[in-house]
């Protein structure tokens, strides 16, 4: 399977563009789109459920956030189409230390990865090599 683009969700502006800097020098042809909560996330992913090839490969969640947290957005991501969740990557990030968080984002069957904050260029390759290539 190839990424055809890359939803970050994360409340941190910054962190959301370090992150779309960290995809552009992987030097892969990719959208990468970016949201500041789990509740826009959702609109996109809704707006583009009914075209496969704009629906996000992969999709980085932070887990704290105002409106929508990541854990919510995963009860919600539940009820999309199962055709289009299984083409879809999701990778939690976070600065939270807590055991609990990483007890839970591996009982969920949707997310593939747990990273602490900040993402690298390496995890970013790795990712892409891991699920894409």
């Amino acid at each position: 399977m190839s990424v055809k683009s890359i939803l970050l969700v994360d409340d941190d502006e910054s962190t959301n563009f370090i992150n779309s800097i960290f995809i552009k020098n992987l030097d892969i042809d990719v959208d990468v789109y970016k949201t500041l909560n789990g509740a826009e996330a959702l609109e996109i992913l809704n707006s583009s459920e009914l075209d496969e090839d704009f629906f996000p490969c992969l999709i980085i969640l932070d887990i704290n956030m105002p409106i929508m947290t990541g854990w919510s957005f995963l009860e919600h991501f539940k009820k999309l189409s199962p055709k289009l969740k299984e083409q879809c990557v999701i990778v939690m990030t976070t600065v939270s230390e807590d055991e609990k968080d990483i007890i839970r984002a591996s009982k969920n069957e949707d997310v593939k990865k747990y990273y602490q904050k900040p993402m690298s260029d390496e995890k970013f390759s790795q990712l892409i090599s891991e699920y894409f290539f």
